[in-house]
C-alpha cells in the first residue's frame, strides 16, 4: 500500500472516529479522547485538529469544517514522526526523543517534558501514568536498540525510562487496558502484558500478516498491514478472534 492511502485510510477513520464524537458529545472539548495509530502524523481532539509537520506542530480548528481555520504553528523540535493524543494532552515522537504537550489550551499546546534517546524512529502512545516507545535501530532514522521502552510519564514534566523489552523489528504500537500490541513487520503482531512497567512480558505473537500500525478501538483492533487491512476482536485480551481481511 502506498504512503498516500496509507494516510488516506487514517484520515477516513479519525474523521468516522470525530463525527462519532460530535454526535454523541457535542459539547465535547479537549477531554476529548482523539484517536489515531501511533504513526499517524495528525489528530484531532475535540474541536481541533493536530499536525506533526516535521519541525512544527500545525493547529487547525475545525468546529467548523467548512470554515476551518489555522490557530497556530507551535515548534517542536527536529524531524518530528508522529502524535499521539491522550486525554488533555499531546504525545509526540521525533527522531530523537518523545515531547509531551499540554492541551490546556487547544490553540496553543504548551511543552511539559520530554525524553531524549538515541537518533531513531519514534512511535508513541500513553495512558495516565505510562508512555511507551518503539525504537528501532538500523535504519535511516539512526542507531538505537530494537525494543518497547517504558517511561513512567506520572511527573509528566520529567518523564523516566522505567525499563526495555527487546523486540525486533518494532514499528508502530497499541494500548488496550494493559495490553501493548507491537507491530514488528514480517515479524508478526506481539502482545505485550505491561500491567508492571519495570517488566513487561511477551504473550503471543499473531502472524497474520505484515504488520504496520494498529489502532485498539473499544473491543476491535484496527491493523494496517502491507495488503490492507486485518480486523480483530479483543473483548479477551489473552485470545483474539480474527473478524476478517480487507485487502487493497
Amino acid at each position: 500500500m502506498s504512503t498516500i492511502r496509507f494516510f488516506s485510510l487514517f484520515t477516513l477513520i479519525a474523521f468516522t472516529f470525530y463525527s462519532c464524537t460530535k454526535e454523541s458529545n457535542t459539547g465535547a472539548d479537549t477531554a476529548s479522547i482523539g484517536k489515531g495509530g501511533s504513526l499517524a502524523r495528525f489528530t484531532i481532539v475535540g474541536n481541533y485538529l493536530y499536525i506533526a509537520d516535521q519541525y512544527t506542530l500545525e493547529v487547525y480548528d475545525i468546529s467548523s469544517p467548512k470554515e476551518t481555520a489555522k490557530k497556530s504553528s507551535v515548534p517542536v523540535g527536529f524531524n518530528v514522526e508522529t502524535i499521539f493524543p491522550y486525554k488533555d494532552k499531546l504525545f509526540i515522537g521525533s527522531s530523537q526523543g518523545m515531547y509531551i504537550y499540554s492541551l490546556q489550551t487547544p490553540e496553543q499546546p504548551q511543552k511539559l517534558g520530554e525524553a531524549r534517546h538515541v537518533r531513531s524512529c519514534d512511535p508513541v502512545v500513553a495512558n495516565d501514568s505510562i508512555a511507551y516507545v518503539t525504537l528501532r535501530g538500523g535504519t535511516p532514522c539512526g542507531a538505537a536498540t530494537d525494543g518497547l521502552y517504558t517511561y513512567n510519564v506520572s511527573t509528566i514534566t520529567a518523564p523516566v525510562q522505567r525499563s526495555l523489552l527487546p523486540l525486533s523489528t518494532p514499528y508502530g504500537l497499541g494500548l488496550k487496558d494493559s495490553v501493548v500490541f507491537v507491530c514488528r513487520g514480517s515479524n508478526g503482531l506481539t502482545a505485550v502484558n505491561a500491567k508492571k512497567a519495570e517488566s513487561p512480558k511477551e504473550m503471543y505473537t499473531l502472524k497474520d500478516g505484515n504488520y504496520q500500525d494498529v489502532i485498539p478501538y473499544d473491543n476491535l483492533l484496527i491493523c494496517y498491514v502491507s495488503t490492507g487491512i486485518i480486523l480483530y476482536d479483543i473483548s479477551n485480551l489473552n485470545q483474539l478472534i480474527k473478524l476478517g481481511t480487507y485487502a487493497y
